[in-house]
């Protein structure tokens, strides 16, 4: 009843309003209707729904001054009739026990504090926790930091006085208590506050990260990372790519891990020169399934390490494929060798980085042919070649124009011209059909004829460079386009209404 008169108070302009005569009687018969012990009369005001209590004209800030008020005398009420007791049922029964202890902090009574102090700072229910959590917070708001100080502590186990701090604001004052009344046992605190990283300064967020790191958190301690890139505050990356490759393990629940600022800092480390290009590596690695799919950053120091050094490649190849070799033992792979295996498999399907690519991101014909030889020894020597020139074959469509003008460099149009290298022009063809991606259909067949004639005219010129084997290769793609363009043009025809 009450929440039918508060809401048509507040809307007493609105068509569906009752007349302030009918409401008024409600109002009559809900106050002889109401329960007369306070455990069950405020609990309403308990609620996570203070909206429901606005009165008509009511101004955001002066309603959560009223509510609050109306909160802390109802708790007077209950304590002074049912004593800590009473308030302690009470809380039970409501929906937000946290505000009940907010208003329970309110009240000057040292008994309360020695019958709540320690023994309710361990509970193992989550209603106590919040009521003990509100009253802290209350009763350090009221009095400040010298009443934390005050409480005779002594008696106390580490992990209640990790408890206590962690009710308290995420302050450098909570933290210097913590190393002060803690001493070798800090984790209490660190594993259990709460950290809101957006009040502090640059110099506070460094021991933040750094404490949280020490003490098991490392997602937290990317949360603040990730607030000091928005803050433009300025970043240690050594401590940024520790927080990353020990949130890989870290036992902290599922919901704690944010994938934005995970893939946010990794852009950050991929833009400071001064990273080690090895640690940046292993970061891309350990994250490669969230870069997989990001348009924020990609494992480009990986596709550079791919394009640039053969063993690592053909490590990939050896771990994700078997060996044409005879009389391989085979070996049941541990879920350690898969996890990897995966990775290795979605590196090489999403590679895009030509070998022979510098860091600086151009081109050396003379590194590629070199990269390109030891390759095909090593996978030769393990029985892979075949599938190597396959991947190697669809990242060559990637290589770019040859500084004489011809469309794509002679030094690897060279290479898939080779007499050997007939895997490789079958990777490079499906990997160029594969580049179209996701189109529209055109329904006359129009976008194949252009695909066509354009490979015709590339195939045109590598035959007139030399390169004849690459040029049948080229001719072969633009003759499949040929076929598709009929082909969707007739079954276009053939759904057309008569």
């Amino acid at each position: 009843m009450k929440k039918l008169i508060n809401k048509h108070k507040r809307f007493t302009d609105a068509e569906w309003a009752l007349p302030g005569e009918l409401v008024t009687r409600i109002e009559n018969v809900a106050a002889k209707l109401a329960p007369k012990n306070p455990i069950n009369l405020y609990q309403h005001l308990f609620s996570n729904h203070g909206f429901e209590f606005y009165e008509e004209n009511d101004d955001p800030i002066e309603h959560l001054k009223k509510l609050d008020a109306r909160r802390d005398t109802a708790i007077l009420e209950i304590f002074s009739q049912n004593g800590l007791d009473g308030v302690i049922q009470f809380a039970e029964k409501v929906v937000s026990p946290y505000e009940v202890g907010l208003a329970l902090g309110a009240i000057e009574d040292k008994g309360i504090e020695h019958t709540l102090l320690p023994c309710l700072l361990d509970a193992a229910d989550s209603r106590l926790k919040a009521l003990i959590n509100g009253f802290i917070w209350r009763r350090k708001l009221v009095n400040g930091w010298e009443w934390c100080d005050n409480i005779d502590k002594s008696e106390w186990a580490p992990g209640q006085i990790g408890c206590f701090l962690a009710c308290l604001p995420f302050v450098k004052a909570a933290w210097e208590r913590s190393q002060q009344w803690l001493k070798g046992h800090e984790e209490e605190y660190w594993s259990r506050t709460d950290v809101n990283p957006y009040h502090q300064t640059n110099e506070e967020l460094a021991i933040v990260v750094e404490k949280l790191i020490e003490h098991g958190r490392p997602h937290a301690a990317i949360k603040c990372l990730y607030v000091m890139t928005r803050r433009k505050l300025t970043i240690n990356p050594a401590q940024c790519i520790s927080a990353l490759l020990a949130g890989i393990t870290t036992k902290e629940p599922i919901k704690s891990i944010d994938r934005h600022s995970i893939v946010k800092l990794i852009k950050f480390l991929q833009s400071e020169p001064s990273v080690n290009p090895q640690s940046l590596c292993e970061v891309e690695w350990a994250y490669l399934q969230l870069l997989e799919y990001s348009e924020i950053a990609a494992p480009k120091h990986l596709e550079i390490k791919l394009s640039n050094e053969p063993d690592f490649f053909c490590e990939l190849i050896q771990v994700v494929f078997p060996s044409t070799k005879e009389n391989q033992p085979k070996v049941e792979p541990t879920a350690e060798i898969r996890a990897i295996a995966k990775n290795a498999w979605n590196l090489l399907e999403k590679w895009s980085t030509l070998p022979g690519t510098q860091e600086n991101c151009l081109f050396n014909a003379g590194h590629f042919n070199q990269w390109l030889q030891q390759v095909k020894t090593l996978c030769s020597e393990s029985g892979h070649l075949e599938i190597t020139l396959n991947y190697i074959g669809k990242v060559l469509i990637y290589a770019q124009e040859d500084p004489d003008g011809l469309w794509m460099h002679r030094a690897v149009a060279q290479a898939l011209n080779e007499p050997d290298a007939e895997k490789m022009r079958e990777g490079y063809s499906t990997g160029m059909y594969n580049s179209r991606g996701v189109h529209w259909v055109d329904p006359t067949g129009g976008a194949e004829k252009e695909l066509a004639e354009q490979f015709r005219h590339k195939a045109e010129a590598v035959e007139n460079a030399g390169y004849h084997r690459l040029a049948i290769t080229l001719r072969a793609l633009a003759s499949g386009y040929d076929r598709e363009a009929i082909s969707t043009a007739s079954e276009y025809r053939r759904e057309e209404p008569s």
